[in-house]
Protein backbone atom coordinates (compact mmCIF):
# COMPACT_ATOMS: atom_id res chain seq x y z
CA UNK A 1 0.00 0.00 0.00
CA UNK A 2 1.41 3.42 -0.90
CA UNK A 3 2.44 5.58 2.08
CA UNK A 4 -0.27 8.16 1.33
CA UNK A 5 -2.99 5.47 1.44
CA UNK A 6 -1.54 3.97 4.61
CA UNK A 7 -1.80 7.31 6.41
CA UNK A 8 -5.35 7.99 5.23
CA UNK A 9 -7.07 5.72 7.84
CA UNK A 10 -5.01 7.33 10.57
CA UNK A 11 -6.05 10.80 9.41
CA UNK A 12 -9.70 9.77 9.34
CA UNK A 13 -9.43 8.26 12.81
CA UNK A 14 -7.85 11.44 14.09
CA UNK A 15 -10.63 13.50 12.60
CA UNK A 16 -13.27 11.33 14.30
CA UNK A 17 -11.64 11.47 17.73
CA UNK A 18 -13.19 13.80 20.32
CA UNK A 19 -11.36 17.05 20.79
CA UNK A 20 -10.87 16.26 24.48
CA UNK A 21 -8.81 13.17 23.69
CA UNK A 22 -6.40 15.25 21.63
CA UNK A 23 -6.11 17.96 24.23
CA UNK A 24 -5.49 15.37 26.93
CA UNK A 25 -2.13 14.36 25.41
CA UNK A 26 -0.85 17.92 25.73
CA UNK A 27 -2.53 18.73 29.03
CA UNK A 28 -0.19 19.97 31.77
CA UNK A 29 0.99 17.34 34.22
CA UNK A 30 0.39 18.59 37.75
CA UNK A 31 3.05 17.40 40.19
CA UNK A 32 2.99 17.79 43.92
CA UNK A 33 6.32 18.21 45.68
CA UNK A 34 6.73 14.53 46.79
CA UNK A 35 6.07 13.31 43.24
CA UNK A 36 8.60 15.78 41.89
CA UNK A 37 11.16 14.56 44.43
CA UNK A 38 10.71 10.98 43.21
CA UNK A 39 11.50 12.06 39.65
CA UNK A 40 14.39 14.14 40.96
CA UNK A 41 16.11 11.13 42.55
CA UNK A 42 15.99 9.20 39.28
CA UNK A 43 16.72 11.92 36.75
CA UNK A 44 18.58 14.87 38.25
CA UNK A 45 21.97 15.24 36.49
CA UNK A 46 23.84 16.31 39.64
CA UNK A 47 22.54 13.30 41.58
CA UNK A 48 23.45 10.94 38.75
CA UNK A 49 26.98 12.37 38.66
CA UNK A 50 27.31 11.98 42.43
CA UNK A 51 26.23 8.34 42.15
CA UNK A 52 28.88 7.80 39.50
CA UNK A 53 31.43 9.33 41.87
CA UNK A 54 30.34 6.95 44.60
CA UNK A 55 30.73 3.99 42.22
CA UNK A 56 34.22 5.20 41.32
CA UNK A 57 35.11 5.46 45.02
CA UNK A 58 33.85 1.92 45.57
CA UNK A 59 36.08 0.71 42.73
CA UNK A 60 38.96 2.56 44.42
CA UNK A 61 38.83 0.06 47.30
CA UNK A 62 39.58 -2.78 44.86
CA UNK A 63 42.42 -0.74 43.41
CA UNK A 64 43.87 0.10 46.81
CA UNK A 65 43.70 -3.49 48.04
CA UNK A 66 45.46 -4.98 45.01
CA UNK A 67 48.91 -6.41 45.65
CA UNK A 68 51.77 -5.82 43.19
CA UNK A 69 51.76 -8.28 40.30
CA UNK A 70 54.77 -10.58 39.86
CA UNK A 71 56.84 -10.00 36.76
CA UNK A 72 57.87 -12.86 34.46
CA UNK A 73 61.05 -12.54 32.38
CA UNK A 74 62.15 -14.91 29.60
CA UNK A 75 65.60 -14.47 28.08
CA UNK A 76 68.57 -16.05 26.40
CA UNK A 77 72.23 -15.44 27.24
CA UNK A 78 75.65 -16.76 26.23
CA UNK A 79 74.61 -17.09 22.61
CA UNK A 80 77.44 -18.32 20.38
CA UNK A 81 76.73 -17.36 16.75
CA UNK A 82 79.75 -19.43 15.61
CA UNK A 83 78.11 -22.68 16.50
CA UNK A 84 76.77 -24.36 13.34
CA UNK A 85 73.28 -25.85 13.17
CA UNK A 86 70.40 -25.69 15.56
CA UNK A 87 68.96 -28.18 17.97
CA UNK A 88 65.75 -26.30 18.77
CA UNK A 89 65.24 -23.45 21.19
CA UNK A 90 65.63 -25.37 24.42
CA UNK A 91 68.73 -27.31 23.28
CA UNK A 92 70.27 -24.59 21.18
CA UNK A 93 73.75 -23.21 21.85
CA UNK A 94 72.40 -20.59 24.27
CA UNK A 95 71.65 -20.29 27.97
CA UNK A 96 67.85 -19.93 28.45
CA UNK A 97 66.65 -18.01 31.50
CA UNK A 98 63.25 -17.96 33.23
CA UNK A 99 62.89 -15.37 36.00
CA UNK A 100 60.09 -14.21 38.30
CA UNK A 101 60.30 -11.00 40.36
CA UNK A 102 57.87 -10.03 43.10
CA UNK A 103 57.71 -6.66 44.82
CA UNK A 104 57.04 -6.96 48.56
CA UNK A 105 55.54 -3.82 50.07
CA UNK A 106 56.59 -2.82 53.55
CA UNK A 107 55.44 -0.14 55.97
CA UNK A 108 51.75 -1.19 55.90
CA UNK A 109 51.29 0.61 52.60
CA UNK A 110 48.46 -1.62 51.45
CA UNK A 111 46.55 -1.16 54.72
CA UNK A 112 47.02 2.59 54.52
CA UNK A 113 45.77 2.66 50.93
CA UNK A 114 42.73 0.65 51.95
CA UNK A 115 42.06 3.01 54.85
CA UNK A 116 42.27 6.04 52.57
CA UNK A 117 40.02 4.38 49.97
CA UNK A 118 37.48 3.43 52.62
CA UNK A 119 37.37 7.00 53.93
CA UNK A 120 37.01 8.22 50.36
CA UNK A 121 34.03 5.91 49.83
CA UNK A 122 32.43 7.16 53.05
CA UNK A 123 33.02 10.75 51.98
CA UNK A 124 31.63 10.06 48.49
CA UNK A 125 28.51 8.52 50.02
CA UNK A 126 28.11 11.61 52.20
CA UNK A 127 28.68 13.77 49.12
CA UNK A 128 25.87 11.90 47.38
CA UNK A 129 23.55 12.48 50.34
CA UNK A 130 24.48 16.15 50.39
CA UNK A 131 23.98 16.42 46.63
CA UNK A 132 20.49 14.99 47.09
CA UNK A 133 19.84 17.48 49.91
CA UNK A 134 21.00 20.41 47.75
CA UNK A 135 18.98 19.12 44.79
CA UNK A 136 15.89 18.96 47.01
CA UNK A 137 16.53 22.56 48.02
CA UNK A 138 16.77 23.56 44.37
CA UNK A 139 13.61 21.56 43.66
CA UNK A 140 11.73 23.27 46.50
CA UNK A 141 12.75 26.67 45.16
CA UNK A 142 11.85 25.79 41.57
CA UNK A 143 8.54 24.16 42.52
CA UNK A 144 7.52 27.12 44.66
CA UNK A 145 8.61 29.55 41.93
CA UNK A 146 6.35 27.72 39.47
CA UNK A 147 3.50 27.55 41.96
CA UNK A 148 3.74 31.30 42.62
CA UNK A 149 4.16 32.07 38.92
CA UNK A 150 0.95 30.17 38.14
CA UNK A 151 -0.97 32.17 40.72
CA UNK A 152 0.54 35.48 39.65
CA UNK A 153 -0.22 34.73 36.01
CA UNK A 154 -3.84 33.99 36.91
CA UNK A 155 -4.15 37.26 38.84
CA UNK A 156 -2.43 39.17 36.03
CA UNK A 157 -4.84 37.72 33.47
CA UNK A 158 -7.81 38.71 35.63
CA UNK A 159 -6.39 42.20 36.10
CA UNK A 160 -5.79 42.55 32.37
CA UNK A 161 -9.37 41.51 31.61
CA UNK A 162 -10.80 43.96 34.15
CA UNK A 163 -8.60 46.79 32.90
CA UNK A 164 -9.60 46.06 29.31
CA UNK A 165 -13.29 46.15 30.19
CA UNK A 166 -12.78 49.41 32.09
CA UNK A 167 -10.99 50.89 29.08
CA UNK A 168 -13.78 49.76 26.76
CA UNK A 169 -16.40 51.27 29.06
CA UNK A 170 -14.42 54.50 29.25
CA UNK A 171 -14.22 54.63 25.47
CA UNK A 172 -18.00 54.25 25.21
CA UNK A 173 -18.51 57.02 27.73
CA UNK A 174 -16.04 59.16 25.87
CA UNK A 175 -17.96 58.72 22.64
CA UNK A 176 -21.17 59.60 24.47
CA UNK A 177 -19.56 62.77 25.83
CA UNK A 178 -19.70 61.66 29.48
CA UNK A 179 -15.90 61.35 29.86
CA UNK A 180 -13.09 63.58 28.76
CA UNK A 181 -10.77 62.34 26.06
CA UNK A 182 -7.73 62.58 28.35
CA UNK A 183 -9.43 60.30 30.86
CA UNK A 184 -10.28 57.82 28.13
CA UNK A 185 -6.61 57.79 27.13
CA UNK A 186 -5.54 57.20 30.72
CA UNK A 187 -7.86 54.19 30.98
CA UNK A 188 -6.42 52.85 27.72
CA UNK A 189 -2.84 53.40 28.92
CA UNK A 190 -3.57 51.64 32.19
CA UNK A 191 -5.10 48.69 30.32
CA UNK A 192 -2.01 48.45 28.11
CA UNK A 193 0.25 48.56 31.14
CA UNK A 194 -1.70 45.79 32.86
CA UNK A 195 -1.64 43.74 29.65
CA UNK A 196 2.15 44.04 29.62
CA UNK A 197 2.20 42.83 33.22
CA UNK A 198 0.21 39.79 32.08
CA UNK A 199 2.77 39.11 29.36
CA UNK A 200 5.60 39.36 31.88
CA UNK A 201 3.74 36.96 34.17
CA UNK A 202 3.39 34.50 31.28
CA UNK A 203 7.11 34.79 30.57
CA UNK A 204 7.95 34.22 34.24
CA UNK A 205 5.72 31.13 34.21
CA UNK A 206 7.53 29.73 31.16
CA UNK A 207 10.91 30.34 32.77
CA UNK A 208 9.81 28.64 35.98
CA UNK A 209 8.62 25.61 34.03
CA UNK A 210 11.91 25.35 32.17
CA UNK A 211 13.93 25.63 35.40
CA UNK A 212 11.90 22.89 37.08
CA UNK A 213 12.06 20.63 34.02
CA UNK A 214 15.84 20.99 33.92
CA UNK A 215 16.12 19.89 37.56
CA UNK A 216 13.98 16.85 36.73
CA UNK A 217 16.24 15.86 33.85
CA UNK A 218 13.53 16.91 31.36
CA UNK A 219 11.63 13.73 32.17
CA UNK A 220 8.52 15.87 31.92
CA UNK A 221 8.58 18.41 29.04
CA UNK A 222 8.61 21.97 30.27
CA UNK A 223 5.49 22.89 28.28
CA UNK A 224 3.51 20.16 30.08
CA UNK A 225 4.89 20.77 33.54
CA UNK A 226 2.64 22.15 36.23
CA UNK A 227 2.14 22.05 39.99
CA UNK A 228 -0.78 21.19 42.19
CA UNK A 229 -2.81 23.92 43.86
CA UNK A 230 -1.71 23.04 47.38
CA UNK A 231 0.95 25.04 49.19
CA UNK A 232 3.44 23.09 51.32
CA UNK A 233 2.75 23.67 54.99
CA UNK A 234 5.07 26.09 56.76
CA UNK A 235 6.74 23.62 59.07
CA UNK A 236 8.10 24.35 62.50
CA UNK A 237 11.88 24.27 62.99
CA UNK A 238 13.29 20.71 63.02
CA UNK A 239 14.17 19.17 66.39
CA UNK A 240 17.82 19.05 67.47
CA UNK A 241 19.86 16.39 65.73
CA UNK A 242 20.25 13.06 67.51
CA UNK A 243 23.53 12.36 69.21
CA UNK A 244 26.13 11.17 66.71
CA UNK A 245 24.14 12.45 63.71
CA UNK A 246 25.69 14.96 61.33
CA UNK A 247 24.54 16.76 58.24
CA UNK A 248 25.82 15.16 55.06
CA UNK A 249 28.23 17.95 54.09
CA UNK A 250 29.72 18.00 57.61
CA UNK A 251 30.09 14.21 57.56
CA UNK A 252 31.77 14.40 54.15
CA UNK A 253 34.20 17.03 55.42
CA UNK A 254 35.05 14.89 58.44
CA UNK A 255 35.69 11.84 56.27
CA UNK A 256 37.93 13.94 54.02
CA UNK A 257 40.03 14.78 57.07
CA UNK A 258 40.33 11.08 57.90
CA UNK A 259 41.22 10.31 54.29
CA UNK A 260 43.87 13.06 54.28
CA UNK A 261 45.33 11.61 57.48
CA UNK A 262 45.57 8.15 55.92
CA UNK A 263 47.19 9.60 52.80
CA UNK A 264 49.62 11.52 54.99
CA UNK A 265 50.64 8.31 56.73
CA UNK A 266 50.92 6.61 53.35
CA UNK A 267 53.27 9.35 52.12
CA UNK A 268 55.43 8.89 55.19
CA UNK A 269 55.43 5.13 54.63
CA UNK A 270 57.06 5.66 51.22
CA UNK A 271 60.35 6.08 53.09
CA UNK A 272 60.06 2.46 54.23
CA UNK A 273 61.92 0.62 51.49
CA UNK A 274 60.05 -2.01 49.53
CA UNK A 275 61.89 -5.20 48.69
CA UNK A 276 61.89 -6.90 45.31
CA UNK A 277 62.59 -10.65 45.43
CA UNK A 278 63.60 -12.53 42.29
CA UNK A 279 63.86 -16.24 41.53
CA UNK A 280 65.70 -17.40 38.41
CA UNK A 281 66.10 -20.67 36.55
CA UNK A 282 68.81 -20.95 33.89
CA UNK A 283 69.12 -23.80 31.43
CA UNK A 284 72.60 -24.08 29.85
CA UNK A 285 73.25 -26.02 26.64
CA UNK A 286 75.71 -28.93 26.48
CA UNK A 287 79.36 -28.08 25.88
CA UNK A 288 82.41 -30.00 24.85
CA UNK A 289 83.19 -31.23 28.35
CA UNK A 290 79.65 -32.14 29.24
CA UNK A 291 77.44 -34.23 27.01
CA UNK A 292 74.27 -33.14 28.78
CA UNK A 293 72.69 -29.76 29.35
CA UNK A 294 72.92 -28.24 32.81
CA UNK A 295 70.52 -26.19 34.92
CA UNK A 296 71.22 -23.58 37.56
CA UNK A 297 69.11 -21.54 39.96
CA UNK A 298 69.39 -18.03 41.35
CA UNK A 299 67.85 -15.81 44.01
CA UNK A 300 68.09 -12.02 44.22
CA UNK A 301 66.89 -9.26 46.53
CA UNK A 302 66.84 -5.58 45.55
CA UNK A 303 66.00 -2.42 47.49
CA UNK A 304 65.88 1.27 46.43
CA UNK A 305 68.75 3.47 47.62
CA UNK A 306 66.91 6.84 47.80
CA UNK A 307 69.94 8.66 46.46
CA UNK A 308 67.92 10.96 44.18
CA UNK A 309 64.59 11.44 45.94
CA UNK A 310 63.43 10.63 49.47
CA UNK A 311 59.71 11.51 49.08
CA UNK A 312 59.97 14.73 51.06
CA UNK A 313 57.79 16.52 48.49
CA UNK A 314 55.05 13.90 48.77
CA UNK A 315 55.12 14.17 52.55
CA UNK A 316 54.99 17.98 52.49
CA UNK A 317 52.07 17.97 50.08
CA UNK A 318 50.17 15.44 52.19
CA UNK A 319 50.66 17.65 55.24
CA UNK A 320 49.25 20.62 53.31
CA UNK A 321 46.28 18.55 52.12
CA UNK A 322 45.57 17.46 55.69
CA UNK A 323 45.64 21.06 56.92
CA UNK A 324 43.31 22.13 54.09
CA UNK A 325 40.88 19.33 54.95
CA UNK A 326 40.84 20.41 58.59
CA UNK A 327 40.14 24.01 57.61
CA UNK A 328 37.34 22.86 55.31
CA UNK A 329 35.79 20.94 58.22
CA UNK A 330 35.88 24.04 60.43
CA UNK A 331 34.44 26.21 57.64
CA UNK A 332 31.64 23.71 56.95
CA UNK A 333 30.65 23.53 60.61
CA UNK A 334 30.60 27.32 60.87
CA UNK A 335 28.58 27.67 57.65
CA UNK A 336 25.97 25.19 58.91
CA UNK A 337 25.52 27.06 62.20
CA UNK A 338 25.18 30.40 60.40
CA UNK A 339 22.80 28.97 57.80
CA UNK A 340 20.43 27.51 60.36
CA UNK A 341 20.36 30.75 62.37
CA UNK A 342 19.64 32.73 59.21
CA UNK A 343 16.88 30.36 58.08
CA UNK A 344 15.16 30.50 61.48
CA UNK A 345 15.14 34.29 61.30
CA UNK A 346 13.81 34.16 57.72
CA UNK A 347 11.03 31.78 58.76
CA UNK A 348 9.90 34.09 61.56
CA UNK A 349 10.05 37.15 59.29
CA UNK A 350 8.19 35.35 56.46
CA UNK A 351 5.46 34.22 58.84
CA UNK A 352 4.93 37.77 60.15
CA UNK A 353 4.99 39.28 56.66
CA UNK A 354 2.49 36.83 55.20
CA UNK A 355 0.15 37.13 58.18
CA UNK A 356 0.17 40.92 57.93
CA UNK A 357 -0.46 40.88 54.19
CA UNK A 358 -3.19 38.25 54.42
CA UNK A 359 -5.04 39.72 57.40
CA UNK A 360 -4.46 43.46 57.01
CA UNK A 361 -3.04 44.68 53.71
CA UNK A 362 -5.03 42.56 51.24
CA UNK A 363 -8.44 42.99 52.94
CA UNK A 364 -7.86 46.73 53.16
CA UNK A 365 -6.89 46.93 49.47
CA UNK A 366 -9.94 44.91 48.45
CA UNK A 367 -12.22 47.11 50.56
CA UNK A 368 -10.68 50.25 49.08
CA UNK A 369 -11.11 48.89 45.54
CA UNK A 370 -14.79 48.11 46.14
CA UNK A 371 -15.34 51.58 47.51
CA UNK A 372 -13.48 53.10 44.58
CA UNK A 373 -15.75 51.30 42.11
CA UNK A 374 -18.81 52.86 43.75
CA UNK A 375 -17.21 56.28 44.16
CA UNK A 376 -16.04 56.62 40.55
CA UNK A 377 -19.51 55.72 39.27
CA UNK A 378 -21.04 58.49 41.40
CA UNK A 379 -18.33 60.98 40.52
CA UNK A 380 -16.95 61.09 44.05
CA UNK A 381 -13.38 60.10 43.15
CA UNK A 382 -10.87 61.37 40.68
CA UNK A 383 -9.61 59.11 37.94
CA UNK A 384 -6.06 59.30 39.30
CA UNK A 385 -7.15 58.12 42.73
CA UNK A 386 -9.22 55.34 41.19
CA UNK A 387 -6.34 54.01 39.10
CA UNK A 388 -4.02 54.20 42.11
CA UNK A 389 -6.51 52.16 44.11
CA UNK A 390 -6.62 49.49 41.41
CA UNK A 391 -2.84 49.37 41.22
CA UNK A 392 -2.63 49.00 44.99
CA UNK A 393 -5.05 46.07 44.87
CA UNK A 394 -3.08 44.35 42.12
CA UNK A 395 0.19 44.86 44.00
CA UNK A 396 -1.33 43.57 47.25
CA UNK A 397 -2.58 40.39 45.58
CA UNK A 398 0.77 39.63 43.96
CA UNK A 399 2.72 40.49 47.10
CA UNK A 400 0.51 38.17 49.14
CA UNK A 401 1.18 35.31 46.74
CA UNK A 402 4.91 35.95 46.87
CA UNK A 403 4.82 36.12 50.66
CA UNK A 404 2.96 32.80 50.78
CA UNK A 405 5.63 31.23 48.59
CA UNK A 406 8.40 32.74 50.72
CA UNK A 407 6.84 31.33 53.87
CA UNK A 408 6.63 27.84 52.41
CA UNK A 409 10.17 28.21 51.07
CA UNK A 410 11.57 29.25 54.45
CA UNK A 411 9.95 26.28 56.17
CA UNK A 412 11.20 23.77 53.60
CA UNK A 413 14.73 25.17 53.54
CA UNK A 414 14.99 25.13 57.31
CA UNK A 415 13.88 21.50 57.39
CA UNK A 416 16.32 20.51 54.66
CA UNK A 417 19.11 22.45 56.39
CA UNK A 418 18.59 20.23 59.43
CA UNK A 419 18.67 16.88 57.60
CA UNK A 420 21.30 14.69 59.26
CA UNK A 421 23.02 11.40 58.57
CA UNK A 422 23.44 8.75 61.29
Amino acid sequence: MPPRLRTLPALLLTALLPLGSLAQSSAPEALDLPAAERILLDANPAILQARAGQAAARAGIDIAGARPNPQLTLGSTSTDPGRPGSRGFWNSWTDNVVRIDQLVERGDKRDLRLAAADRNLSASSADLANTIRLARIDLANAWLDLRAAREIRRIADENAALARRAADAAELRGKAGDLAGVDVARFAADAARVANDALQAELALSRARIALAQLLGNRVPAARLDTTDDWPAAESPPPPAAEGAERADLLAARKRVEQADALRNLARAQRTRDVSVGVQYEHAAANANNAYSTASYGLSVSVPLFLGYDYRGDIARSEADYTAAEQQLVATRSAIDSEQSRLRAELDASQSRYTRLRDVVLPAAEKAARGADVAIQKGGMSLTDYLDTQRSLRAARIETIQARADLARAGLLLRLAGDTQP
